[in-house]
């Protein structure tokens, strides 16, 4: 036996201590990890679906409830359609501060035999769009051809790479990068094969709305403000000029999610900070109470030649294997926590939820790392202080 590999044997020897260091080690480690990978997640997921509205203003018909409407289809990825005159294209284009537009049209597939599943479906222009099409382009650089359909990332992909659609089948050109948001659960086609899908489904008795206007129909028109134009001044000329519809800007759609996203980081900050406090505190106290235990221990090793410096690199060694090995535990325990179950945790949060990068991830997974083991090393380096303390002679007097 060498002075080198007592620290293991003294873990091996002790397994009840050395299993309560590992686990506060653990949860240490799992709190921090944990806490910051969601609150980078809920920031990225946020930030996504700022990127994926683009627009400053969204104008829609009136009795769509704008708000409530256009949220629950890009932060929960409900199902709905509404609809109004595509002449109102050319009214906003002619209000002074509109400098583009870009319309979309809302549908949805049947929860039924007709269709593969579920789904909304969102029609848009790719010569005019200024917020879908620079994703799209991240995953498909072709143009999209009549017939052909884009779909989110949660959206499973068959074999031969089709979707049923009112008993119809409609070739997948592509499956777009994850955004967090309800647009991953959403299918998107050019307006030609909007229309071809309206078609299908008044074949088959549904349609959703009159087919003789089905051509003349939108559910939104995008609107980005020119630079230098005051964009509540915008949205309320439109809201004058053009009857029936809602200007809504898109800021006031995120707000109550960015305070929703505020309220909760603030909370899991919050735990976060309580539980890495508490871990500290109890591993202070149970590293001071193994050093006084350990008095006898570390006076027969000075007697058999050990310097003071000696035994307290012992201790520091002892730590740094527990929590080296509770972190790594706690950090993976975490992963495996959050990483297969984001889309859960996204809905039960009821926010936008977007996983950072591999390279972001692995970032967290070192930060972490270290903090826990930082964090493991000071506490016993704080209480191996007492080992100068220790009386040699004495404790193998008592002993």
């Amino acid at each position: 036996m060498t002075f080198s590999s007592l620290p293991i044997l003294n873990l091996l020897g002790k397994k009840g201590r050395s299993f309560a260091l590992f686990l506060f080690a653990l949860i240490l480690a799992f709190s921090i990890f944990g806490g910051v990978l969601i609150l980078t997640s809920l920031r990225s997921g946020l930030e996504s679906l700022e990127l994926r509205l683009g627009a400053d203003i969204i104008v829609v018909p009136y009795e769509a409830r704008t708000k409530v409407s256009a949220d629950t289809i890009l932060n929960q990825g409900n199902r709905t359609y509404f609809y109004m005159n595509s002449a109102n294209l050319a009214k906003v284009a002619q209000i002074e501060g509109v400098e583009k537009i870009s319309p979309q049209v809302y549908m949805c597939s049947m929860n039924s035999g007709c269709c593969s599943v579920s789904l909304q479906l969102i029609g848009f222009v790719p010569e005019s769009d200024f917020t879908i099409q620079p994703w799209v382009r991240e995953s498909f650089s072709d143009s999209l051809k009549d017939g052909d359909i884009l779909v989110g990332s949660k959206v499973t992909l068959s074999a031969n790479r089709k979707l049923k659609f009112f008993n119809e089948d409609w070739n997948i050109a592509a499956q777009l990068e994850e955004t967090g948001t309800g647009l991953d659960n959403a299918v998107f086609a050019n307006l030609n094969t909007i229309q071809m899908l309206m078609a299908a489904a008044d074949k088959i008795g549904w349609s959703f709305t009159d087919k003789k206007y089905s051509n003349k129909m939108i559910s939104t028109i995008l609107v980005k403000v020119a630079d230098g134009y005051d964009i509540d001044s915008v949205a309320g000329a439109i809201q004058r000029k053009v009857r029936k519809t809602q200007a809504v800007k898109t800021k006031s759609m995120t707000s109550g999610i960015s305070n929703s996203l505020a309220g909760v980081s603030k909370v899991i900050a919050i735990l976060t900070g309580i539980v890495w406090f508490l871990c500290v505190i109890i591993l202070s106290v149970i590293s001071t109470l193994i050093i006084g235990e350990r008095k006898k221990e570390f006076a027969v090793l000075r007697v058999m030649g050990a310097s003071q410096k000696k035994l307290s690199h012992i201790v520091m060694a002892e730590s740094l294997l527990v929590n080296a090995s509770g972190g790594i535990c706690g950090i993976a325990l975490a992963f495996l926590c959050i990483v297969p179950f984001h889309t859960l945790l996204k809905n039960a949060l009821g926010l936008p939820f977007l996983l950072p990068s591999a390279t972001v991830i692995f970032s967290l997974v070192i930060l972490s790392l270290l903090i826990s083991i930082l964090c493991g090393c000071l506490t016993a380096r704080c209480a191996s202080r007492s080992i100068s303390k220790i009386d040699t002679g004495v404790i193998l007097r008592e002993g």
